[in-house]
Formats: C-alpha cells, structure tokens, sequence
C-alpha cells in the first residue's frame, strides 16, 4: 500500500499535539438527560472497529456554526466546499472523494437517507438546520456498510433534538443577527412525560449571499412525537417542511468578471432558486427483551426544485471573457437557447434563462434486529437489517425566450425551447448483518451489506426507454483492542460502492456510469487514557475501480484511482490537567491525503494526476479559554492545501474560470459565549474570515469566491 513509514512512526506524536474537539470520549454517554437519542453508532464505542467521529450538543453550542462548512470542518478527512450561500447545496467529500453535491457519501437525518434520490440522482441541496441538530455522527470505516448505498468513503448523520419526556414544557428562543443582512430565528417548544410527548420546531436564515444582491430566505417547520404504547414499545412521528428561495446561479464568474470584482454576478438580479421539500418518517422501537430491540421505519420525501440562471458559460469579447445573457428578446425575438448577447449589449430585465424544474419522491421502509448472544459460549452483539427503497426522478430542462416565461415556468415548459425531460426510476432491496464478538480485551466484527438495485430511465421527448439492473455484495471486517483503558487500537477492511447515475443530457437517454466499486483499509487508535487528553489516528487506503467522474455535461468512468493518507485529531483540557477552576483547551484535526490520484485512467495521459477536489493538507485548529463565570472563548484557524478540479490537472487558468487550480488558503474565525449566571440566556458572537481574506473555494462552472467577512451576535433564551 506504499504507506510513508514517516508519517506511520510519527502519528501517535502528532496526535498528542492535535486535540479533539468533536471526538467524543468513549466513556461518555450518549444520553440527553431527556431520552436516549438514537444514531447510526453501536452503544458500545469502545468495540467500534474503525474510524468516527461525534459532534455533540456542545461543540454546537460553543461554536455557533453558521452552516455543515462550519460544522463539519473540524472532523478530519472531511472536506466541505462552500456553494454561492451559506452551504446549503452541500458539498462533502470524505477522503479524496468528489465533494460535488455530496453525491459520494451517505447522508442521512436521524438514519434516513436526505439525499434527492440517492441510487439515480444523489445530490444534496438541503442541509439540516444546525438549530435543529442535537448531534453529528460522521462514520469511515467498517461500520458504513449498515447504511448505502454511498459505501465508497463515509457517512454523515444529523440527529435531531429529542422529544423531552421530563413532564415539564421545555424550549427556547435565540435570535441571531450580523452584516451582509444575515438574520436568523429559532424557536422550540416541547411537553413530554412517560406517556408521550411533542415538539414543535421552528427556524429561518436570511441574509445576502456570496455575491452582492444574491438573497437568500430559507423557513423550515418541525414536529416531532412520540407515544409509549407499551412500556417496551414506542412510536415516533416526525414532520418537515422546508421553504427555500435564493437568487443564487450555479454558474459562477469568468476570469475576469472575477477579477473586476469576484462578489459581484452579472446576472443576480435573474437568478433565482426555489425549492420546496415536505418530509414524513414513521418509527417504531420495540425492546423484545432486555438483549434484543427491534427498530423499524417508514419515510417519504417529495421535493420540488427548480433553477433559473440567466447567464451561460463565458466567451471571449472584445478581448475580455463575459458571461453570455440567455434569450434576450431584443437580440433574437425569442428565436430559441442557441442565441445569447454578450453581456452588455442588452438590457437583463427583458432576457429569458434557463429553467432546471425537477421533482423527487423517494420512500422506503427498514426494519433492523439489535440483539445479544452467546455463540460457542461467547458474548456477541449483532445486527441484522433490510430495507425496501423506492424513488422517482422527473428532470426537465427548458429555456424560457421571454420575460414571461421567465417568470413562470410553467408557461416556459408549455412554450419555450430546447426542452428536455427524463424519467428516473429506482427500486432497491437491501439487506445487512453484523455481528461482534468479545474475546476478553478483543472484538471481531465480520458483516456484509447486499444491494439488489433496479433502474429504469426514460426520455420524454423520443420516448426512448433504457433499464439497468446489478446486484453487490459488500462484505466487512474489523477487529478492536481495548488493553487499555480508554483506549481502542483497530483495523478493518470493506467493500463499498457509489451506485451509478443516469446522465444529466439525455441525447442517449439511459446512459449510465458502472457503478463504482472500492476496497478501504483501515488502520488506527482513539484514546482518553491521559487525564485531559483525547485523541485519534488513523491510517487508510482505498482502491477504487471505476470511478465516477463529473465530466460537466456528463457522469463518465474514469478508470482506477487510489487514495491514501492519514488522520489526526485530539484535544488537550489544561482545566482537567492542572486542576484549574477555569479552562484553557487547544484542539484540532490534520487530514494528510498525500495520494488522491488515478492509477489506470480511461485516458491514460491522466495516469498519476491528481483527483479533483481533493487537498494534499486539511488543518483546523482552536485554541480556547472556558471561565466558571459563564464565559468561553476560541480563535480557530482553518488550512486548506491547493487543489485541482479537472482529471487533467489543468494549471493554467481558462477565460471562462472553469479550469487552473485553486491555490491553497488560511481563514481564521472566532466565538465567544456569555451564559448569564442565575439566568436561563446566553449572549454570543461570532465571525467567520476574520481578517476578511479574499480566496477562491470553486471552479464549479465559473470562478467563486469564498465569504467575506461575516460578523454575527445574538441571543439565546432557554425554558
């Protein structure tokens, strides 16, 4: 596996420097004081063999996150690229992996895929509200293959606030408010007891997005119950709707619109992003016994989406590239996509655009056995599962010729031009076991996942028709240490997948990608066996055969790839060492990916290039200070090494901004929270890009910049 003997001998050094923040130590409980929140990790962490990481209550309310970039970045082999707002698009990549719309990692609330259709078209354009969140579960290694069909990297679970059960109404209220217009409201309000109980959940983020006059309004509603109808059995019911609008384009600057000034859009005032998404999850937990719990659920999403961009990909003009206005009456009368005017020879507010609409109905159901035995007389945990997973996907694609279509769809599908549409189908039967076995300071956990998958694509406009079908069996291994206390050594091995996608241009309709296939390793440690002192390490490798490439207009296999690096994290409480009253604590998360690169292209000129989107060097670091008066405070500063973004490995910089690299960048942030003594309020404020650095964070279809500095206060109000 060619693995740097340096890095291998220095990691446990390295480690002790490096604190965890967001690594949960394993003898903590997982236990709200309300009800136990269920996630997708075992209760027994410590038996874990492979690699997790836990943002808990806490972390959440000590550093304010605006976002998942601000959430997810102190989680090591993470990368979350920034989208035109407040990363709501979600871009997360795990280890090398394509970030882009998060399509190659599991992501799922309370272990319910929030993908838009996760086996035909797994993009993410919703991202959990972080009011809403009570905990984060990022999980790497063996583990993963409970939850697909994204096996190739990892997987992201956002648990939500429980129900209190305590018999007293409980809630709160924070209000939050900065520059660029950002605003922000969250209230919660909830009544249980041993019966039963409800919540209530509202939140809303507003405010201007990367470029200047790109507004963004998102309103989400939550209701959350429960009801004991035995005292072994209890149902839940969660509720949510999501409202989201946004002038936000995903087509991004030119070269040199993004020189004259990268936070402003040619076309903003056009641009325009809807989306609206209603979800239902049923579940029911059943403790058979005190060795045996069966949990079942049933979910159904419907999301509506729809882009408008009235710009098109750059060219070059009198000399300088300019984004091309889409239909723009006085230029052509409406003659159709395949007429645009440089930008400036026309009037915006008479042009067309393109419309994206697309509508998404997923639902499923998963019942899974958690039990206790003795096999040959030995103790063992297993877990035996199996869900049936439905989803439909009509994509279309028109561009409107005129203002009104423009501003109606619907009036754009009846008449504009250019229309495309496709059909997407997926039916997926999946089955899963795993099984720990304890052998004194020793578990062995073998496993495998079954994904039995059907597709079938159809074009609207030639009525072609195309089906696909495969089945994979994903099998894992892993074994755990725990000599010492407090600590875990493991290694484990498993196969994944990432399924294959129906392209996005459906001149040959139902053209798929093979599926990706990986095989990852893993070596590594978790411990808090130092008084004060939490840390991990891990070593990985994964060999990936063909992988999926988003080629732009197309998902194409690019051939073999292989990626390899290693993982620090840890958190030193000099509070805890020292027996201060007060705290000072410094923590942090080193990724090194040192290779991320393809071995056997499909185009062999791209044999030993660099994977796109994928830093050599990710680096977070906190320094904090926690006093018994109620006041913490941190500065944190965030390293992210060059990239590139095309298989090519392009180093000089296109006039349309879609291919050079993306030089490295340092941003540093801060918070500080005032909890009031004999109060039920806290006061905070935080800023992100403290010294309001300019950097680039995309190609994605045009130059992005990341945000300027953005300052915020508020206020939180607990009952």
């Amino acid at each position: 596996m060619n693995l740097k003997p340096k890095l291998i001998s220095s990691a446990i050094m390295s480690s002790l420097m490096l604190m965890p923040y967001a690594v949960l130590a394993e003898e903590d409980a997982i236990d709200t004081g309300k009800m136990t929140v269920t996630g997708i990790l075992p209760d027994r962490l410590e038996a874990v063999p492979g690699s997790f990481d836990i943002i808990d209550e806490q972390y959440l309310e000590e550093r304010r996150p605006l976002s998942v970039n601000e959430q997810l970045r102190t989680v090591p082999g993470v990368m979350v690229v920034p989208d035109g707002s407040m990363s709501f698009d979600l871009n997360i990549g795990i280890r090398g992996q394509d970030p882009r719309r998060s399509a190659k990692t599991m992501v799922m609330e309370d272990g319910m895929p929030i993908q838009l259709a996760p086996y035909t078209d797994p993009v993410n354009h919703y991202a959990t509200p972080s009011t809403a969140v009570s905990r984060v579960e990022v999980v790497k290694g063996a583990g993963q293959i409970l939850y697909g069909p994204q096996t190739l990297g990892g997987a992201v679970n956002f648990v939500t606030k429980p129900v209190p059960r305590n018999g007293e109404i409980e809630g709160s209220v924070t209000s939050r408010f900065g520059n660029q217009d950002f605003r922000g409201l969250h209230g919660n309000v909830g009544f249980g007891n041993e019966v039963g109980g409800v919540m209530f959940d509202f939140s809303q983020i507003k405010g201007d997005g990367i470029f200047d006059g790109s507004d963004y309004d998102i309103k989400e509603y939550r209701f959350k119950g429960e009801l004991d109808i035995t005292d072994r059995q209890t149902l839940g019911l969660k509720l949510v709707h999501t409202r989201d609008r946004r002038n936000q384009t995903e087509n991004y600057l030119t070269r040199d619109e993004y020189a004259r000034d990268p936070f402003s859009h040619p076309t903003v005032e056009l641009d325009e992003w809807e989306q609206d998404r209603d979800v239902v999850q049923l579940t029911h937990k059943f403790e058979v016994n005190d060795n045996f719990t069966l949990r079942s659920q049933a979910y159904y999403t419907d999301t509506f989406r729809n882009g408008l961009r009235g710009s098109n990909s750059g060219r070059l003009v009198d000399g300088q590239w300019v984004s091309r206005l889409r239909n723009c009456d006085a230029a052509n009368g409406g003659a159709g996509a395949a007429n645009v005017a440089e930008l400036g020879n026309q009037d915006i507010n008479i042009c067309g655009g393109r419309h994206a609409p697309r509508q998404y109905y997923t639902w499923g159901a998963e019942t899974r056995a958690d039990f206790g035995h003795s096999l040959f007389g030995l103790e063992n945990d297993a877990i035996v599962g199996v869900r049936y997973h439905q989803e439909r996907a009509h994509r279309q694609q028109v561009f409107a010729t005129n203002t009104a279509q423009r501003e109606d769809y619907d009036l754009a599908l009846i008449a504009g031009e250019d229309r495309e549409g496709a059909r997407l189908d997926a039916y997926a039967l999946s089955y899963y076991a795993q099984n720990t076995t304890y052998l004194g300071d020793w578990s062995v956990t073998p496993g495998f996942r079954v994904e039995d998958v059907r597709t079938r694509d159809r074009d609207e406009l030639s009525s072609d028709r195309a089906s696909d079908s495969y089945t994979e069996f994903l099998p894992s291994f892993g074994v755990a240490w725990n000599g010492l206390p407090g600590t875990t050594v493991f290694a484990g091995v498993h196969k994944g997948i990432s399924p294959s996608r129906a392209d996005r241009e459906f001149d040959a309709p139902g053209a798929r990608a093979e599926p990706e296939e990986s095989t990852l390793y893993e070596l590594g440690m978790r411990s808090s066996y130092f008084n004060g002192v939490v840390m991990s390490a891990t070593l990985f490798h994964n060999d990936i055969e063909n992988t999926i490439v988003d080629n732009g207009a197309t998902f194409d296999n690019s051939g073999e790839s292989e990626q390899q690096g290693i993982e620090l994290a840890g958190r030193i409480n000099f509070g805890d060492i020292y027996g201060w009253t007060n705290n000072i604590y410094f923590s942090g998360a080193y990724t090194n990916l040192w290779t991320a690169e393809y071995e056997k292209a499909n185009d062999p000129a791209n044999d030993g290039n660099r994977m796109q989107y994928a830093p050599e060097h990710l680096l977070n670091l906190d320094l904090g200070y926690e006093h018994v008066s109620g006041i913490d405070a941190r500065i944190g500063v965030q390293y992210v090494s060059k990239q590139f973004v095309d298989d090519e490995n392009t180093r000089v910089e296109t006039g349309n901004g879609i291919e050079g690299t993306i030089p490295g960048y340092t941003i540093w942030n801060a918070t500080v929270n005032y909890y009031i003594p004999n109060t039920s309020v806290t006061l905070f404020a935080s800023v992100e890009n403290l010294f309001d650095k300019e950097y680039l964070v995309s190609r994605n279809e045009g130059k992005l910049a990341g945000r300027e500095r953005l300052f915020f206060g508020g206020i939180t109000y607990d009952f």
